[in-house]
């Protein structure tokens, strides 16, 4: 397809979008909780363990692809044309509607300190830049696979004529976020000794149009990571309250 037909179709929609994506796109900035909640997981431990834990950024195992074709959707006959990041808040010209800002090796790992700290499992939590610029007894270390973001414009095979049914209320595009990670809890005195380990993902899916979902490019991910996180604080949970010499750092 020639680039000033794809021109055409981008300048059609944004013509076409303006008006109503103005107010629809929201805060596009890292928040946890999700605002989607508003809340914490609501598990708790019966009594933290006497020791101070600290979260270090999560080691970033992710690829690197990317892939930005909206513009087949341009052409008729062809009803989606699909943008995927592997790491999508380096996506270097984003459609608007795509935008993520967030960091996360930081921004999940502070996001794992709050889910700790309000599960009341340590005397203390906090974020630390390296296990030396905190003391600590216990140290998680995570890694993160993946935040693989999928979006799918979907045209119903029309081309640039089927922008009109967007705006009768028909889906614009489908989302798919994606969040894979692991955790490991080791003595702060011994790095290769694992005490508790985990390995979490979660994918979501979510259809948009311009009159919802919009706003949830960025939103999607405290979501997916929070749902990601649900079955490691339930296990740490467990294991504080019944097997608690598990955790400790001095076996």
């Amino acid at each position: 397809m020639s680039s000033s037909l794809a021109k055409t179709f981008r300048g059609l929609v944004i013509i076409l979008s303006l008006g109503l994506l103005a107010g629809c796109l929201g805060n596009r900035n890292w928040e946890y909780p999700p605002s989607s909640t508003g809340a914490f997981l609501n598990t708790k431990a019966k009594m933290p363990l006497s020791a101070k834990a600290v979260v270090l950024p999560f080691e970033d195992l992710r690829g690197k692809d990317m892939k930005e074709e909206y513009w087949k959707a341009s052409i008729p006959l062809v009803r989606y044309g699909e943008t995927a990041y592997d790491r999508p808040e380096e996506a270097v010209h984003p459609e608007e509607v795509d935008v993520v800002n967030f960091d996360p090796p930081n921004d999940f790992a502070k996001a794992a300190v709050a889910e700790l700290q309000e599960a009341g499992l340590f005397s203390s939590v906090a974020f630390a830049e390296n296990d030396k610029a905190a003391p600590a007894d216990l140290v998680f270390r995570g890694r993160l696979q993946s935040t693989e973001w999928k979006r799918r414009l979907d045209t119903y095979f029309l081309g640039p004529i089927g922008v009109v049914f967007w705006f009768l209320g028909a889906p614009m595009g489908e989302t798919e976020t994606a969040v894979e990670l692991d955790l490991r809890l080791t003595p702060a005195s011994d790095p290769s000794k694992v005490l508790w380990s985990m390995a979490m993902e979660y994918e979501g899916e979510k259809y948009d149009s311009p009159y919802y979902n919009l706003e949830d490019a960025v939103q999607s991910y405290p979501g997916a990571l929070q749902e990601a996180l649900r079955p490691a604080i339930i296990d740490l949970v467990q294991l504080v309250d019944e097997d608690p010499e598990r955790l400790n750092p001095g076996n």
